[in-house]
This record gives structure tokens, sequence and C-alpha cells, in this order.
């Protein structure tokens, strides 16, 4: 005897046992074997955590397992409802399978016959079959289609991160085409502390290079200017930050003798042992003490290799 696994507005799909199905239907091999094929595309068709949330349909498929195959009977006692399933969906693909699922024509009237699959193609677009294209019932679909896309998206930290990325690569190619004017603009918004500096202590290098040809100037690189005071009424607070703690890595790296490769070799070092962000400023001073917040760290010099 068949139990009913679903049932939509054309169909009733019920669990046989392939061998009580094949002897007790009337009918030849190939109609037996149509409808075998429509049922098992059906099952197949269906996502298995869709049917896991539908209690009465588990449970079915439990006493259906559990009264027929034995060696089921721990899953359908204490299975989870989603492996459940996938032990069905497994049992009907196989075309030997101890399982089929037969699809009945509902009527009006409430009974069901066995479905007869006609190949007829029909005079509309040539289209082969209207109701096998409706197997999987449309709420079901666009209930798995939902928790799918709501399972992949992106959480409000992992957003933040891609943005961060890619503020912090648009700020360091403006910065390193235009540092003068840039770094203010960038400095006044916050961004400096929070995405840090690429390397400046090239800066300039072409200009020295060309001093000759644009009436024999002298230019002077980022990286080898000398310190200076903050005065007060030449300039705004942030930009008295930015000369202090921005500007100061590569000049530091000139004034402590070691070359730019080293020195930022030396910085990740610091900072990781010593706990400071990889984005947090430094100060440092000729003598090579270096100081985070205005307070004492350690003396940089006993960073090298």
């Amino acid at each position: 005897m068949g139990t009913e696994l679903k049932a939509d507005s054309w169909h009733r799909y019920v669990l046989y046992k392939r061998d009580d199905y094949m002897r007790a239907t009337v009918g030849d091999e190939a109609a037996k074997r149509t409808a075998i094929d429509a049922g098992r595309k059906f099952t197949l068709a269906a996502y298995a955590d869709v049917w896991a949330k539908d209690a009465a349909l588990v449970r079915r498929v439990r006493r259906f397992l559990g009264n027929n195959f034995h060696w089921h009977d721990r899953l359908a006692r204490s299975g989870s409802d989603l492996e459940v399933v996938q032990m069905l969906q497994r049992m009907v693909r196989s075309h030997v399978s101890a399982i089929v699922v037969i699809p009945e024509n509902t009527s009006l009237d409430g009974n069901s016959s066995t479905a007869s699959v006609k190949s007829v193609a029909s005079s509309f677009w040539g289209c082969v079959d209207y109701e096998a294209e409706l197997d999987v019932p449309l709420a079901d679909r666009y209930r798995a289609q939902l928790e799918r896309m709501n399972a992949s998206a992106l959480t409000w930290p992992e957003i933040k991160a891609m943005m961060d990325g890619m503020n912090q690569e648009f700020m360091h190619a403006m910065v390193l085409k235009d540092p003068l004017g840039t770094l203010p603009l960038f400095a006044q918004a916050g961004w400096i502390s929070r995405y840090g500096l690429p390397d400046l202590s090239d800066f300039g290098a072409d200009d020295v290079a060309g001093a000759d040809d644009v009436g024999g100037g002298s230019f002077t690189t980022l990286g080898t200017t000398q310190p200076f005071e903050y005065v007060p009424d030449e300039t705004g607070g942030d930009v008295e930050e930015l000369a202090a703690s921005t500007l100061k890595p590569g000049y530091a790296a000139k004034m402590l003798g070691y070359s730019s490769q080293q020195f930022r070799e030396m910085v990740h070092r610091f900072k990781a042992q010593n706990g400071v962000g990889p984005n947090d400023d430094l100060e440092w001073h000729d003598n090579g003490d270096v100081y985070f917040n205005g307070e004492y760290i350690d003396n940089f010099h006993d960073y090298q290799n």
C-alpha cells in the first residue's frame, strides 16, 4: 500500500516499495517506468531543506522508512528532519532503488488515478507537458530561493571591510599622485589615522633629477627634509599632526640611518611585538626612542635583523 508523500493542484505523489508497485499496478512496463521517472524527477527537483520544514511530510517519510526498511529504523526514529528527506532523495535517485514515487492525477471529486504521461507537443510554442513544468510548487521554489539569497548575503562587518579596502586603495593612489595637495584633505577627513599612508620616501625624486631642466632650482624630497617646528599661527591643528606623525616615518628612516625597505621591516616587527596597530602613528626620536600617544615604548635600534 502506498503512502502519500505530497500533493498539489495537479498530482498526488505516493511512496511505494518498488516491488509492491510493479506487482500490484495494472499496466504495461513502459507506462510504469514512465510514472517512476516522473516521480523521480519531482523528488530530486525539490530542495531538501524546504521539504525538511514540512513536519507532516517528514512524519510520513519517517513512518514509511521505519515500516518498510528495518535498517533505517534508527534514522526514522532519531534522525534529523533534513537527514530523513536526504535519505529519501538518495533512495529515489537510483534507477533500481527500493523506493519509487508515483504521481497520481487528482480529479475534482477527490479520486486519484495513476498518471499517464503523454509526450504530445502543444500547439503553443511547442511546449511538452505543461504539468511537468510545475512539479515543484511555486511557493516552495520561492521560499528556497529566498533562503539561499539570505544565507549568501554579506554581513555588515564584511561590507564595512570591503568599503575600507576600497577607501584605502583610493586614498593611497591619490596621495602618491599629489601628496601636498591631498594630505591635508585626507587628514581633515580622518582617513590618514584610519588607513595609514603609502611609502612617500621617494616623493620628489623625479623633480630632483630634473632640477637643471627647470632653471637649475634645488628640490628636496620628503624623505630628506629636515624636521621643522610647528607654528600654530601658520597652519591648522590637522596639518600640525600631519607634519609630526605622518611625514616623520620617511624622515625617521634617514635620520636613523636605515633604507626604506629595512625601515619598513623594522616598523612591522616593532608594532607586532609591542601590540601597536598597523595603522597607528609612532613618534621617533633621533636617539632611536619610539613613543606612542606620548608614552615611551622601546628603542627602535633593537629591532634590526
